[in-house]
């Protein structure tokens, strides 16, 4: 077996034996083209017009990168093409949404919670409580994956869209092993809107999965407004398909935002932003081994120096990025949660969220986030996440001496007290 394989599950190895022997009969490649992938989503869903197309740049640099750069094994090959074709089909069932109901892009955002911090710093948690809230509107996971209606189908295509995401959930943790430990996933769940910047292309998502370090300085570049436009757009469809009213709050959770704070906030001028901060040793080395987990089946190069090279600096991008931009975000706007805070009091902590959003932390919603954390220790949902820095060659005092500035800037300490 060679080196760089013996990290495959057994699935993906069973897969790459079958499809390579196929492949050497005759059976062609997996098409990753855009002209190739566009039409066979046209073809798939019957629909022609995927509305604005300024998605199409991003389409092209991920799948440039994707076959320059990534070194896909054919089940690498088969989860890209996936993945993408999922996203057109999406889009082009979206599409027709907004021209048989133009009001649904009329419908308001108002005022959203957005929970933004690095990977690992406890925004999925915070998140997931407060989505307990009824009060409050959240991205179902099956809804981020398939967010659009579908025409003609029966129910529109819910059963389908959900189930459809309840099978592939089923069986990811024996493909990527370790990976729903560190974040686990349910098709009813909460999930980050993330799933629907996929969507346009322009998410780092697809660095987290692959080694594409050509994507990754591109995204790092890219103007990110009409992704967010289209992000907020799935949302207005999401909420009219549920028949939810206009005022009804989102909680909103993802990373991605320290990077792009100023497209976040002509997206949602009125957004409430609650920063999460942790110890970068921890969040640093925890998202280096998610992603790994990840990248690892989808290749059969050595992938833990590329996933160490670009998130590590990712990291100090979306820190510098976001302490930049805030600067100019009025301090009503904006509240900063200590992730050893909510571990000592998160009673408390959630008590400071609710007053800054201006919401009543009524004995109604401390009972349900209550609910919803003592349900997840009693399920053990965040535990068995093992990593270390060594792991991917970096240590310590290269992270202390990349991240040191965040670390000051929010007085952040070391967890277990040990600089």
């Amino acid at each position: 077996m060679h080196p760089s394989t013996r990290y495959h599950s057994p699935l993906v190895r069973r897969f790459n034996r079958v499809t390579r022997w196929f492949n050497r009969v005759g059976l062609r490649r997996v098409d990753l083209s855009a002209d190739g992938l566009l039409a066979r989503a046209r073809k798939e869903t019957g629909l022609e017009r995927f509305g604005d197309e300024s998605f199409l740049p991003a389409l092209r640099a991920l799948l440039d990168a994707l076959e320059q750069e990534a070194r896909l094994n054919p089940f690498g090959r088969f989860i890209a093409q996936g993945r993408i074709l999922r996203s057109l089909r999406n889009r082009l069932w979206a599409n027709a949404c907004f021209e048989a109901h133009p009001e649904i892009l009329q419908r308001k955002i108002a005022a959203p919670i957005v929970i933004i911090g690095p990977h690992r710093s406890g925004t999925t948690r915070m998140q997931r409580m407060l989505a307990a809230d009824t009060r409050l509107a959240h991205l179902k996971t099956w809804e981020g994956f398939n967010p659009a209606p579908r025409p003609g189908w029966p129910e529109e295509g819910n059963t389908a869209r959900r189930d459809e995401i309840r099978h592939m959930l089923q069986g990811a943790p024996q493909v990527y092993p370790g990976a729903f430990t560190a974040h686990p996933m349910d098709a009813d769940w909460p999930e980050e809107e993330m799933l629907l910047l996929n969507h346009a292309f322009c998410s780092f998502s697809f660095f987290g999965a692959y080694t594409l370090p050509g994507y990754y300085r591109w995204f790092l570049e890219a103007d990110k407004t009409a992704a967010y436009r289209d992000m907020a757009d799935l949302m207005r469809l999401i909420s009219w398909s549920r028949g939810d009213p206009e005022d009804r709050r989102w909680v909103l959770k993802n990373p991605q935002h320290m990077l792009d704070l100023d497209v976040l906030l002509r997206t949602f001028p009125d957004a409430k932003l609650v920063f999460t901060h942790r110890d970068p040793l921890k969040t640093v080395g925890s998202v280096m081994s998610l992603m790994w987990r990840y990248t690892v089946q989808h290749t059969d190069a050595p992938c833990r120096a590329p996933v160490r090279d670009v998130w590590l600096d990712f990291c100090e991008q979306m820190a510098r990025r976001s302490i930049r931009a805030r600067e100019a975000i009025p301090p009503s706007q904006q509240l900063d949660v200590q992730y050893e805070d909510m571990n000592r009091d998160w009673r408390g902590t959630m008590g400071r969220v609710y007053d800054f959003a201006g919401l009543d932390f009524t004995a109604e919603a401390e009972n349900a986030l209550g609910g919803w954390l003592a349900e997840s220790r009693r399920e053990g949902r965040h535990e068995g996440h093992s990593y270390a820095l060594e792991d991917f060659g970096a240590t310590r005092d290269e992270v202390d001496a990349r991240m040191g500035f965040y670390r000051e800037r929010y007085a952040i300490p070391y967890e277990g007290g040990q600089g």
